[in-house]
């Protein structure tokens, strides 16, 4: 089977600006990103040619697939990190994010950098409404407390 022009183009980028082994990393990951640029019937004949629909959707598309977050992220860095190389604009790049990640927020307690999604963990979750309900309780029976006449 030969290779596609994409697929060349990526490949001659990845090994011209990294290492072997890194390209021999990044291109599988290339290699899924251009079977969905196939799926959605969008094939173009170079990499700085790619629509940034596609590259957005595909973003979404690695949002809503069935595996975990850092997987995702690694993925669209990865197809991101060859656009890159291959000339795409860097402005356009900067903005394709995974929905559902919002921006790196400083954590307090380490002084480092984490990443928050917009849905919670379950446990998170559950907790949350724990503290929730046990504040309401504690505000309801303050008010009982207040509204009973000192006999």
């Amino acid at each position: 089977m030969s290779e596609s022009q994409l697929s060349e183009e990526a490949r001659i980028s990845l090994s011209r600006y990294s290492s072997d082994k890194a390209a021999r990393m990044l291109l599988p990951l290339w290699l899924e990103f251009e079977g969905f640029l196939q799926s959605r019937g969008v094939l173009p004949s170079a990499i700085p040619d790619i629509p940034e629909e596609s590259l957005r959707a595909y973003a979404t598309f690695l949002d809503y697939r069935d595996c975990h977050i850092d997987d995702a992220l690694v993925a669209l860095s990865a197809v991101l990190l060859v656009c890159l190389h291959a000339g795409y604009n860097a402005r356009i790049l900067r903005s394709i994010v995974i929905p559902r990640i919002r921006r790196p927020i400083q954590n307090r307690q380490w002084d480092a950098f984490r990443l928050r999604t917009y849905r919670p963990l379950e446990a998170s979750q559950l907790a949350r409404n724990r503290k929730r309900r046990a504040e309401q309780e504690a505000c309801t029976s303050d008010q009982a407390r207040n509204e009973d006449p000192i006999t």
